[in-house]
């Protein structure tokens, strides 16, 4: 077997290569021109970090609105994704395992969610709290896995899915730190 880095992604360059892509069927690049412009993508910058932490957490308030949620439910998820994903950028800056970063990651959002659940006077906030660790849902390492049993590597494919499934322990875990911290 061996050892993989955690699934990290750089829409900059998924973008760029996309871009790429059609631009070699259209303009019928060559190869030099094409490893030309994959070593310009390869040397941008990532999104700078508050724009993502910002993104991230309008897509996590946006699900909770698709999930039923309202307005209190949409800023709590906004809150609870955006320090959820601050918590797992300094974690792995600090070099911890990626399934710690990514256990506190979902503990801390759902702590946070899951106190308008506690205190929601009144108001079940249950979108809120389930709808506040989406974010850190592994879709990359689970499409790949199923890419990677069609094409036949069964390897890669038992790995990405060993990954994709110890992510979502990793998950589940974090849930079920606060839900017994809030006794639900």
């Amino acid at each position: 077997m061996k050892r993989s880095s955690p699934p990290g992604v750089n829409f900059t360059l998924l973008t760029g290569i996309s871009h790429l892509s059609w631009l070699v069927v259209e303009e019928k690049l060559t190869i030099s021109e094409i490893n030309e412009e994959l070593s310009r993508l390869t040397a941008l910058p990532h999104y700078p970090r508050l724009v993502i932490l910002v993104l991230v957490g309008l897509a996590g308030s946006s699900f909770c609105r698709v999930a039923g949620g309202e307005a209190l439910d949409m800023l709590t998820v906004f809150i609870a994704t955006f320090i959820g994903l601050f918590v797992r950028q300094e974690t792995t800056k600090i070099g911890y395992n990626s399934y710690m970063c990514i256990y506190f990651a979902a503990f801390t959002a759902s702590l946070i969610a899951g106190a308008t659940v506690k205190f929601g006077m009144g108001y079940t906030h249950e979108q809120a709290f389930a709808t506040s660790v989406l974010y850190l849902i592994p879709g990359v390492p689970l499409i790949n896995t199923f890419s990677d049993l069609i094409e036949g590597n069964l390897q890669n494919a038992i790995i990405r899915g060993m990954s994709g499934l110890s992510i979502s322990f990793a998950i589940g875990l974090g849930l079920l730190t606060s839900m017994f911290i809030y006794q639900f």
